[in-house]
């Protein structure tokens, strides 16, 4: 059973690489050697730009390439989205493994979202060393990331991976939040309702650590890296040990409560498949998911999966008759759907300033009215579309009209991320560019409201922050960045609800 550790955690002499990496570089040299010197179509693949078109490659005009059977599949925006990755990562650790010769290689991972530890937020030192031939360093990756800094606006990215971990349905279709993304019955290169694990971290620090942004121009990013888009993640090194980053939290999110499940009843899950690259040269890697959500099938597990300590766990309810204390889950009971309190319909995002959107009673735009009592107060943002955005939104809840957000941190009701939202918004003969969803659990923010007499169902606020990290002057040095008036932000999203459930 092998173990993928921590990458900042990893043995290794003062000014050395730790080994896992050292050996990490030397296979994605070996694979790159594969890959067409003129720039030309991938065909081996055991290439490097073979293996990241498995994930995203796009054709000149934008739109996805699936000249190869293999490529453009990657799952995102539903309940697909886990196990898809988990099986690209093994897929690809083989790969790795097959050039190394050594079957006990493991991928690292990058924790980087600890809320416990912000350092290690910064980019590990083998992706930043710009020695002539390292395979782990690029300059297709934002400068910040490069030069060491940590990622932005990281207390509220804490505050969303701890909502994330806290989630109480792997997936659900009621449109309430979850944990891994909404139902789906087919497979789609990208889907439309995102699970909170995916928003943040997972979208949040492929878009800090592949762009760079400079306030003074608005939402458009000055420079575009490959962490930042679908059809060019991959291409990254970095990648992979994010994504094993989110493949832990996964089970991290299962080891933290007792009825936190994966839906292994439901066939239309368990029983889908998707095949990769064999890199023995023989039949094709096919997995299950149901062969899958167990790692040490795969042959693998993790150092630890231990929570934040910000994060509630329950308490074990123990079994009676004096036998042996073990946890008991009692069967769920049948809940209502959930019903609308308030709504607005295309709201703009503008992404160099705060938007504030004034919530309307449902009956205003022909929803049935609400009605008492429920005990979960959520918001939903549907149809989110746009190709120029912010990289990331604070979403707040009520601050008064012309108030700083920042003196009310109990009314941040989450992060939202904007990776995959110029993809989602595509039309195309295989898409039809409805955006992204995304819903946030706001409870804590309604119980805050009530405890200061202001929570009125019916007249509910909401805004939109930008989050643009800071454009320190020595980081942005060395970039070509002409004057330019600023970027005017296109994204919106079609309904902003707020429900109760």
């Amino acid at each position: 059973m092998r173990t993928r550790s921590d990458v900042w955690k990893l043995p290794h002499a003062q000014g050395e690489w730790p080994q896992v990496l050292t050996d990490y570089e030397r296979a994605v040299g070996a694979m790159r050697a594969l890959d067409p010197v003129d720039g030309a179509r991938p065909t081996n693949p055991l290439s490097w730009l073979y293996q990241a078109a498995i994930h995203g490659r796009a054709l000149a005009n934008g739109n996805s390439d699936t000249s190869d059977p293999q490529w453009s599949n990657c799952q995102h925006g539903s309940w697909f989205f886990m196990p898809w990755h988990r099986m690209y990562l093994r897929a690809f650790e083989m790969v790795v493994q097959h050039f190394l010769g050594d079957e006990q290689w493991s991928l690292p991972y990058w924790y980087s979202i600890d809320p416990d530890h912000p350092e290690s937020s910064v980019l590990p030192p083998a992706f930043r060393d710009d020695a002539p031939g390292n395979q782990l360093y690029t300059t297709h990756r934002s400068q910040r990331a490069n030069r060491g800094r940590r990622l932005g606006n990281f207390p509220n990215l804490a505050t969303s991976v701890k909502a994330a971990l806290e989630a109480s349905a792997f997936a659900t279709d009621d449109g309430t939040d979850t944990f891994g993304g909404g139902r789906r019955d087919d497979p789609s290169y990208f889907g439309d309702e995102q699970g909170v694990l995916e928003d943040v971290p997972h979208g949040t620090v492929h878009v800090q650590v592949g762009n760079d942004y400079d306030p003074r121009f608005g939402p458009q990013p000055i420079r575009r890296g490959w962490m930042g888009a679908f059809s060019t993640a991959a291409q990254d090194p970095i990648f992979w040990l994010h994504h094993a980053n989110i493949d832990r939290l996964w089970q991290m999110w299962l080891d933290a409560d007792p009825a936190h499940t994966n839906p292994i009843t439901e066939s239309a899950w368990a029983d889908t498949g998707f095949t990769f690259p064999n890199p023995t040269g023989g039949p094709p890697l096919t997995w299950t998911i149901a062969e899958v959500i167990d790692t040490t099938a795969l042959g693998y597990r993790y150092d630890t999966t231990a929570v934040p300590s910000t994060v509630r766990t329950p308490a074990p309810v123990l079994a009676g008759g004096g036998g042996p204390l073990e946890a008991f889950i009692p069967e769920p009971e049948p809940k209502p759907p959930p019903q609308v309190v308030g709504a607005a319909v295309q709201v703009p995002m503008i992404a160099d300033q705060r938007t504030d959107v004034q919530l309307t009673p449902p009956a205003v735009i022909g929803l049935e009215a609400f009605q008492e009592p429920y005990e979960r107060v959520l918001l939903r943002l549907e149809g989110i579309t746009g190709t120029i955005a912010a990289p990331a939104y604070g979403i707040y809840l009520n601050v008064p009209p012309g108030e700083p957000v920042e003196r009310y941190p109990e009314r941040l009701a989450g992060t939202i991320a904007t990776f995959g939202v110029p993809e989602a918004s595509r039309t195309d003969a295989d898409h039809d560019g409805v955006g992204l969803t995304k819903v946030l659990d706001i409870t804590p923010v309604r119980d805050a409201l009530a405890e200061a007499g202001q929570w009125d169902p019916e007249n509910l606020n909401v805004a939109f922050v930008p989050l643009i990290p800071e454009a320190d002057d020595d980081v942005l040095e060395g970039l070509d960045v002409p004057d330019r008036p600023a970027a005017v932000s296109d994204l919106r999203a079609s309904r902003v609800v707020v429900l109760m459930a």
